[in-house]
């Protein structure tokens, strides 16, 4: 079997060598802290991508309940409009089904407690005299939450195949990203006055309008 020889004709010495070990040590020694300054670079990188993947998928899970939560209030719009009740009516409906998404409430009443349980007893008993409300601002004043004012509802009446009034009410919503870094998996956001990123939503739902068969007088 054939040596390895350096160019001077002398035998390389063998990798388990007292020298070799030596130069080993040596030259991780002064390599150190490259080595290490790499691997923190590399597991930075990694902790950041799997970040931006956590928190956008729980930003999607966040749109995702959203839209859902939008075409329920949809849905309740279109079913006080088709029964009979004024688009006043319908519009405060699908303001209630949509308080999930509404944000903060504003009222100084529950400025006092940050507690879920109190927050939903208060908003539990201002919901009927809501609906109550014959006005916007007395409907304002009973209950109102940041989240109101960015989106928009509003309906068309449209005729079935068979000649039926059908009522399509559209809820829309401009949903703020809650999560950090979520900008990057949704990067069509746009940002809103105050610089917060907002994506928009709109859900839709039908209902017959079939109020005249049973209301006294709205007969056309």
């Amino acid at each position: 079997m054939r040596k390895m020889v350096q160019p001077n004709n002398r035998p390389l010495p063998s990798p388990f060598s007292v020298q070799c070990r030596k130069g080993a040590l040596v030259f991780l020694r002064k390599n150190r802290t490259r080595f290490a300054g790499q691997a923190y670079l590399e597991t930075l990188i990694v902790i950041l991508v799997l970040l931006v993947c956590l928190f956008g998928i729980l930003q999607a899970a966040l749109s995702l309940g959203g839209r859902d939560i939008l075409h329920h209030a949809a849905a309740r719009a279109a079913r006080a409009k088709s029964v009979g009740f004024n688009d006043w009516m319908a519009e405060k409906a699908a303001r209630v089904a949509a308080i999930p998404v509404s944000g903060k409430l504003l009222a100084a009443e529950v400025g006092w407690t940050t507690d879920a349980g109190d927050v939903a007893a208060f908003e539990a008993a201002r919901i009927p005299a809501y609906l109550a409300a014959e006005n916007g601002a007395r409907a304002e004043h009973i209950l109102d939450y940041e989240e109101w004012r960015a989106g928009t509802i509003h309906y068309n009446r449209n005729t079935s195949l068979l000649g039926n009034g059908v009522l399509e009410y559209s809820v829309r919503h401009y949903a703020p990203l809650q999560m950090p870094l979520a900008r990057i998996i949704f990067p069509w956001a746009a940002l809103d006055a105050d610089g917060i990123p907002r994506v928009d939503v709109e859900e839709s739902a039908n209902a017959g309008e079939h109020a005249s068969l049973y209301l006294e007088g709205s007969r056309p």
